[in-house]
């Protein structure tokens, strides 16, 4: 009996057959249509609010369309198949992303996106003027934090008889005073991560092959985590830059048995740990146990690769308790247990029960970040990496380690200020590996699917259109959230007010997130302070020696600051004294 399709005619059977292979792109291109249009749509509530809905559609509805995609069959003979990852141009990736990175940096710096940047801010133009630490407010009259008034108390610093600093080691704020010295204090984060971009695709280019290097710069850069943390003045990037290089000193090392890659390697890492000491721990644990192991056989190398280690590691602790000497009096004591009046950083709890509350507290919120602010289905990439993998298995494990091992150290770190924003943060030092395992995953992919190479081109293309605009309502909501800041800022400028300003808070406000002081503020020609007890305004004018003072405050239903000036009479002061 004859076949039942012989019996149509040849050229409607073509186009029959044609209509169903092109099906799953069809599908694919208006699943990506509907995305962006309740993504654009929903901006008008804001960016954060539509994120579990942007995850479902990205799960449920495009991710079968790219797997119906890249797996569709196909006549080798007629139809080249894909056996490796596109061609992308690395400097076009980074020449588009410094072109956003940069002008967002500059407007972002404006305002205020982390409290800890005002820290990190202040403490640059401390080591600016030539000091260790500015000189303390009036009113600082104890070693107790919790009696000191609420006016001079600026989150994340400390306030002491002899001395007023951020808590922060110095590694970045050095780094920063660099920038303030050039006045471009807004430009050095894009420059890590345009040099964290090129550090990716040659480490992707020694571990897998070109094209994976550039597929996870290209990934990183189209992360809405990513472009994040390159802007504004948090000391991610910086700190990122020298883990990625640090990890490709050490497959450098582990091919060529050349000493002074591992020199560079814990050089790098000695760095880490004066910028971000946690997080620094953590690497150079992964790393030098890297290290240390797969040079287990080879013992002459094995004994100064040790001794290298052991050098820069001294130096490294060296650097961490002359600085807490010198701030705290104490070797051991260290300005971030300063800054909460204890003898431990509490941020860090090792307490089982402390653990699971956080992560109960913050897991659910924390995921759904970190799954919007990647490149969209990174993590299973990464995951099919490390099922898949059979010929690169040391190069994929010890990039896998130092993300995982990031994760899994900041589940002590009891975080309750909710500030997670398109990620972790406290993750980003490790973005880079998972976006290099998550690349050779796809190169993976491509070897064993042997999808067509056009139907590989177009999804990656409809997936970065994506990320596109995904990044440009990741831009709007910068903007958002640094505005009440930007807008205090600009109205106290214009105002040319000099004298005692108050901070006064507000919804979308928090004062004391933004210290505005110069290190010699003493001579300054505006002092601020925080707007804690209003009747007390005129008192802490006359304590100031500056009768005028003014009130800043943002008002969030006309998004604008308010000034109102106001003078004391500091004779009727001092007689209620």
């Amino acid at each position: 009996m004859s076949n039942p399709s012989e019996l149509l005619p040849q050229p409607r059977a073509a186009i029959a057959g044609d209509r169903a292979r092109s099906l799953p792109f069809w599908f694919l291109s208006a699943a990506i249509i509907i995305y962006l249009s309740i993504l654009f749509f929903g901006l008008r509530r804001g960016y954060e609010h539509l994120h579990a809905v942007l995850l479902l559609l990205q799960y449920l509805l495009i991710l079968p369309a790219i797997v119906g995609c890249l797996r569709r069959r196909q006549d080798q003979d007629k139809v080249q198949a894909a056996t490796e990852l596109p061609r992308i141009n690395l400097y076009a990736v980074i020449v588009c992303f410094a072109a956003l990175v940069i002008p967002l940096s500059w407007f972002s710096a404006r305002g205020l996106m982390h409290s800890d940047e005002s820290g990190y801010s202040f403490q640059a133009r401390i080591y600016r003027s030539g000091r260790l630490m500015a000189d303390p407010l009036i009113g600082a009259t104890s070693n107790v934090a919790r009696e000191i008034p609420r006016e001079l108390v600026y989150t994340g610093h400390v306030l002491r008889p002899y001395g007023w600093f951020p808590k922060f080691p110095p590694g970045w704020p050095l780094v920063l005073t660099l920038g303030y010295l050039i006045s471009a204090r807004c430009l050095l984060n894009p420059i890590f991560g345009v040099m964290q971009l090129m550090v990716i695709a040659a480490l992707g280019w020694r571990c897998f092959s070109r094209e994976s290097g550039v597929i996870a710069a290209f990934m990183a850069a189209l992360s809405s985590f990513y472009l994040v943390n390159s802007v504004g003045m948090m000391s991610h990037a910086f700190c990122a830059i020298l883990a990625a290089t640090a990890t490709l000193c050490l497959f450098a090392g582990l091919e060529t048995a050349n000493l002074w890659y591992y020199a560079g390697m814990f050089a790098c890492l000695a760095a880490t740990l004066q910028v971000r000491p946690y997080t620094g721990f953590v690497v150079t644990l992964v790393l030098t146990v890297a290290a240390l192991w797969f040079n287990r056989k080879n013992q002459h190398t094995l004994v100064r690769v040790f001794a290298i280690g052991v050098f820069f590691g001294a130096l490294s602790i060296a650097g961490v308790l002359v600085y807490n000497h010198l701030y705290s009096g104490s070797w051991l004591l260290s300005p971030y247990a300063m800054a909460h009046d204890s003898s431990l950083p509490p941020e860090l709890s090792f307490s089982p029960g402390g653990m699971l509350r956080s992560i109960r507290r913050h897991a659910l919120h924390t995921s759904e970040e970190n799954l919007i602010g990647i490149f969209s289905f990174a993590y299973l990439l990464a995951g099919y990496a490390l099922w898949r993998e059979t010929t690169r298995h040391k190069e994929v494990w010890i990039l896998a380690s130092i993300y995982v091992a990031l994760v899994l150290a900041y589940l002590a770190h009891t975080n309750d200020s909710g500030e997670v924003f398109f990620g972790e943060r406290f993750h980003f030092e490790g973005f880079f590996a998972l976006a290099l395992v998550a690349a050779r995953g796809l190169q993976l992919l491509v070897e064993r699917w042997r999808t067509q190479r056009w139907a590989l081109v177009w999804t990656m293309l409809l997936l970065g259109i994506m990320q596109l605009a995904q990044q440009a309502a990741a831009v709007n909501a910068i903007a958002r959230r640094g505005e009440p800041y930007r807008k205090v800022r600009e109205a106290i400028a214009a105002s040319g007010f000099s004298g005692l300003v108050l901070l006064h808070d507000s919804p979308e406000f928090v004062a004391e997130h933004f210290n505005l002081n110069e290190a010699d503020w003493r001579h300054a020609p505006r002092i601020y302070l925080l707007d804690a007890e209003p009747e007390r305004r005129a008192e802490w004018a006359c304590r100031y020696g500056v009768p005028a003072y003014a009130v800043v405050s943002y008002d969030e239903l006309t998004r604008s600051a308010i000034l109102l000036e106001g003078k004391a009479n500091c004779t009727a002061v001092t007689d209620q004294q």
